[in-house]
């Protein structure tokens, strides 16, 4: 066997299997006149004879690493790379490596690295990466032929051998799997270095880059001991779409070693790559696509203003669809581009897991097209109307302005004060008024079709409903811990088929109401006199209340009902005195258990948060329900349920009647026609998204149960709270259900992480223009502004909920203030005297339940949760949209 040492740009890309993946990608860079630093690549022939002396008088097989039958415990891997460290290299193997070296420093390098080269790294399906040991600052022979076996000895660790075995059993390891070629490549003295991603690792975005760097050696941000800068950067135009500059506390340099050094408190909060370097670097990036084909992970390197390239290996993951559109739009319109997640923010506030946001963010582009479609207006194809900035969904209200303003009347102002958002100004200048004539000429076109599919639209959707129910109802039914993991793929694809169902019917539903929505109110303030004239938004907040049936108002009702049997029954009474239970199992049996339960039985799948899949709901942590029935239980006075009801429906009655008298009398029927419209078309609108709601519930389950085999079969793909189904795509948990065979844990593990790292930061701006900026935090404010949500004026003590477990300190009547009042956190409403919210509208789902309830609420405050401390006294006034601190707690 002839051990080669060659020149890196001595070997054929075409021809370098001997040497690994890693020196045949340097290899086709340094031949296509790309930064690669000086190297010499080793083929696996050294490491194969490394291991022929160590293994065959251990009495082991060679292919050791694909025999699952043999077993070799821990400590006897460490005595079998101690015995490849002691093993001699021969006297010309030596000879080669010296000249390597020299070579080397004749051409600069001051010292050198020494990297695996895998027969298995670095191709177009799988990546090798961080299986196989790297030894750096390497100067002299003696340490050159110690690192050299060090590296070739890696293959004999936990980790590489797990790796191994599980392509080996599923018929991906090839002949030569335990065999590693080595780099010996000039180790650049970087002053910063980093990560270049050429298409988004955790989204899929094949039109958005991702950048990582930090001070020094590119050590600390690859083993993830710092907290790296991070860009993500439009690849058509280059725009900056977000930046996090992280904090840089250590960096690694080398000196005579390398070492891991503090950085100077001036550095670690300043960005380490300027705007013109990160240009570069895109630049660079794009290069290397091009010239390998297909997406890379970079590792670069930065040295007296000059990039290197270390290594460029696939973005290996399972192939994904791309998340969001790869817009061909110019970089000074994307800065100019307002997003928000005012209203979206509400349906899913914080960061999304993977899972979520691959299934929602098609959802919710499918749904806005049809929205808009159904109002007669003409969407682009390439339109981005979802984005997603640190884990968070928005949307964009540039394209979304541009789409409504072709329909007469539907200013970014009116629509604004309908979603919630900012930057009107803004939205106003930039929004050109087109399409309008096309809007006109498609108009009876347009109403045809609506008339059309809302013929018998309350029989068609009961005939859907018992399908659905039927569907829902045997997807509940099956035992998924005994199926194969191809039916359970099966039982997967059923419900995206369930969820395509139910959202079609509720777009459907939901393009209607906003249509009707936007006559209705453009009726009012265009023929309407007085108030119905003056303030069309309050009026119609009225009209849109006290509908019964509403389905997202009905679970709150339903659990102040339970609470009047609690306080009836002197045992539950009691106990819910001396504190909330953790489970309903510790009430005793009795008519509140058992209403209890039913409750869960119809309402189980929702939930705080309940868009995010990964997150629990009422059936497996029901902490809010109790803590809501212990509020109401102490509450010195109960309103009855029935009352409030009826109440709300005269609020309703009377706006009716006031609103038909303020119109002229040729307006009344067709003004009669659009409120009985919009209230039928609110209240299918909550009925269906309810059914959404079961479906993510369905897909938890399945969810859950994958997650607990994807980490039975691949180590390390199990650390963390939240199961590995969570952190992969809707289309990766298929193809993983389906066999595929490539590894999924080290995306797992670098999706853990930046999920991580994007629920650690502040939350962007509600509302930006180009790129979030850090937010805003106020505390010295004494008056908030928002949107009016459910009408009233009223005083009292604030408390300020985080996160669902702090329901649990809230006494009767305090103000609640979260960040996002969604559906899941509706059981509260009837223990506040008023919700505040940072975001949501006054058409979202909790401003509909707290209207129902007769709350007072005003939502997208911005700055509630900040500004407002537990215990202040507020004045809250739910027609003027307005906050008052009259005094700090």
């Amino acid at each position: 066997m002839t051990i080669q040492v060659r020149r890196i740009e001595a070997v054929s890309p075409a021809r370098a299997q001997a040497f690994g993946g890693k020196a045949k990608n340097l290899a086709a860079m340094a031949r296509a006149g790309l930064p690669v630093p000086a190297a010499h690549a080793v083929s696996a022939d050294l490491a194969a004879e490394l291991f022929r002396a160590v293994l065959a008088p251990a009495d082991l097989p060679e292919a050791l690493v694909r025999a699952p039958a043999v077993e070799v415990s821990a400590e006897r891997l460490t005595e079998l790379r101690g015995r490849i460290a002691r093993a001699p290299l021969g006297a010309e193997v030596e000879q080669l490596l010296a000249r390597a070296l020299a070579d080397l420093r004749a051409r600069g390098a001051k010292a050198i690295a020494v990297r695996s080269s895998s027969v298995i790294e670095d191709d177009e399906q799988r990546a090798a990466a961080g299986i196989h040991d790297t030894v750096l600052g390497v100067t002299g022979e003696a340490e050159l032929f110690a690192a050299v076996r060090t590296v070739a000895g890696s293959v004999l660790t936990p980790r590489a051998i797990a790796y191994l075995r599980a392509l080996g059993e599923r018929g991906a390891a090839p002949a030569a799997a335990s065999h590693v070629g080595i780099v010996l490549q000039a180790l650049v003295a970087a002053e910063t270095s980093g990560v270049l991603f050429t298409a988004n690792p955790v989204s899929g975005d094949p039109g958005e880059m991702v950048v990582n760097a930090a001070w020094g050696l590119g050590t600390a941000v690859v083993d993830g001991s710092v907290s790296p800068d991070t860009w993500r950067i439009d690849k058509a135009s280059g725009w900056i779409r977000d930046r996090v500059v992280g904090d840089k506390a250590q960096a690694a340099r080398l000196g005579d070693v390398v070492t891991l050094c503090e950085v100077e408190p001036a550095l670690r909060s300043r960005p380490s790559l300027t705007d013109p370097q990160l240009e570069r670097l895109v630049a660079l990036g794009r290069r290397i696509e091009a010239q390998l084909g297909g997406p890379r992970d970079i590792e670069w390197a930065l040295a007296k203003d000059t990039f290197f390239v270390l290594q460029a290996r696939p973005i290996t993951a399972l192939e994904r669809a791309a998340l969001t559109r790869a817009q061909p739009r110019t970089k000074e319109s994307r800065a100019r581009t307002v997003w928000s997640n005012v209203n979206v923010g509400e349906a899913l506030p914080g960061v999304a897991t993977p899972l979520t946001w691959s299934i929602l963010s098609k959802f919710s582009d499918a749904g806005f097209r049809r929205a808009f479609g159904s109002l007669g207006c003409t969407v682009p194809d390439d339109a981005e109307l979802v984005g997603n900035f640190r884990g968070r969904i928005y949307l964009n209200l540039t394209e979304f302005t541009a789409i409504a303003a072709q329909v007469p009347g539907l200013s970014p102002r009116t629509l604004l004060s309908l979603g919630g958002g900012g930057e009107v100004d803004t939205l106003e200048t930039s929004t050109v008024r087109s399409g309008r004539t096309a809007f006109t000429l498609r108009l009876p076109v347009t109403a045809a079709r609506f008339v059309r599919e809302n013929f018998r639209l309350t029989e068609r959707v009961r005939r859907w409903e018992e399908s659905f129910s039927a569907e829902r109802d045997r997807a509940l039914a099956v035992d998924l811990r005994v199926l194969s993991a191809g039916a359970l793929r099966q039982v997967l694809v059923d419900v995206e088929r369930l969820l395509d169902s139910a959202g079609l019917m509720m777009l459907n539903v939901y393009g209607n109401l906003l249509g009707t929505v936007v006559a209705l109110r453009t009726l009012l303030g265009t023929l309407g006199r007085g108030e119905a004239r003056e303030r069309p938004d309050r009026r119609l907040r009225e009209l849109l209340t006290g509908l019964s049936d509403v389905d997202s108002a009905a679970p709150g009702l339903e659990l102040m009902r339970i609470a009047e049997l609690a306080r009836r029954e002197d045992g539950v009474r009691a106990l819910f005195e001396r504190g909330a239970p953790g489970r309903v199992e510790e009430l005793p049996a009795g008519p509140t258990r058992t209403r209890l339960e039913a409750f869960l039985v119809r309402w189980g799948d929702r939930g705080t948060r309940e868009a995010e899949i990964a997150e629990p709901r009422w059936r497996e942590d029901p902490s809010l329900l109790l803590g809501t029935l212990r509020l109401h239980v102490r509450a010195a006075a109960l309103e009855p349920a029935d009352a409030i009801e009826a109440r709300q429906r005269r609020i309703r009655d009377g706006a009716t009647a006031t609103a038909l008298a303020d119109v002229p009398l040729v307006a009344r029927p067709a003004a009669r026609s659009l409120i009985e419209l919009t209230q039928h078309f609110l209240r299918l609108r909550e009925r269906l998204r309810a059914h959404v709601v079961t479906v993510l519930g369905l897909y938890r389950r399945v969810a859950l149960d994958a997650s607990r085999r994807i980490e039975a079969m691949e180590l390390g793909a199990g650390e963390g709270e939240l199961g590995a189904a969570f952190f992969l795509t809707i289309d990766e948990l298929l193809a993983v259900l389906a066999g595929d065979a490539r590894k999924v844990a080290p995306l797992v593990q670098t999706r853990r992480v930046q999920f991580r790292r994007d629920a650690a930061l502040p939350s962007p701006p509600d509302t930006f223009v180009g790129q979030p900026p850090p937010p805003e935090l106020r505390k010295d404010v004494v008056l908030l502004r928002g949107l009016a949500a459910s009408s009233g004026s009223v005083e009292g003590r604030a408390r300020v909920l985080l996160q669902p477990t702090d329901a649990a300190r809230m006494e009767p009547g305090e103000i609640l203030v979260a960040a996002q009042a969604d559906v899941g956190l509706s059981p509260l409403f009837l223990a506040c005297r008023a919700v505040l919210a940072d975001l949501g509208g006054p058409l979202s789902h909790a401003s509909i339940v707290a209207r129902e309830m007769g709350i007072p609420a005003v939502v997208n405050l911005k700055h509630a949760t900040t500004a407002i401390r537990d215990g202040d006294l507020l004045a809250v006034d739910g027609d003027e949209g307005t906050v008052r601190i009259v005094a700090r707690a």
